[in-house]
């Protein structure tokens, strides 16, 4: 039996709390595309700015948040040091020297 669609916030396909990715995920939308109407209706009418701002942080009060999948980059993935171990699947260099390359041009003067 296939599974029952939920109306849940996303965590891939977030910018700042999900909603809208997790729109578009329940309607088979393109979330870009909701996100750049969202933000025209919202700029159109002045008064909607405020109003808009207002729904979105009501929704993502009240819209859970996505379960069943493990969560994206988080905002802690954004600078150097981060705890996560590395991939895998990256490739380490082992017994590198380095050489400035100003001081290989210095033998040749």
């Amino acid at each position: 039996m296939a599974e029952k669609k939920r109306l849940v916030r996303s965590r891939t396909n977030r910018l700042i709390g999900g909603v809208l990715g997790g729109i578009a995920e329940y309607f088979d939308w393109n979330a870009n595309l909701l996100r750049v109407i969202y933000v025209l209706i919202s700029l159109a009418i002045p008064t909607h700015g405020l109003l808009g701002l207002m729904v979105y942080v009501v929704v993502m009060s009240f819209m859970p948040l996505d379960d069943s999948r493990p969560a994206g980059p988080g905002f802690k993935d954004l600078f150097r040091g981060s705890s996560e171990p590395q991939r895998p699947d990256r490739k380490v260099i082992h017994d590198v020297t380095e050489q400035d390359v100003k001081d290989s041009h210095k033998g040749e003067n």
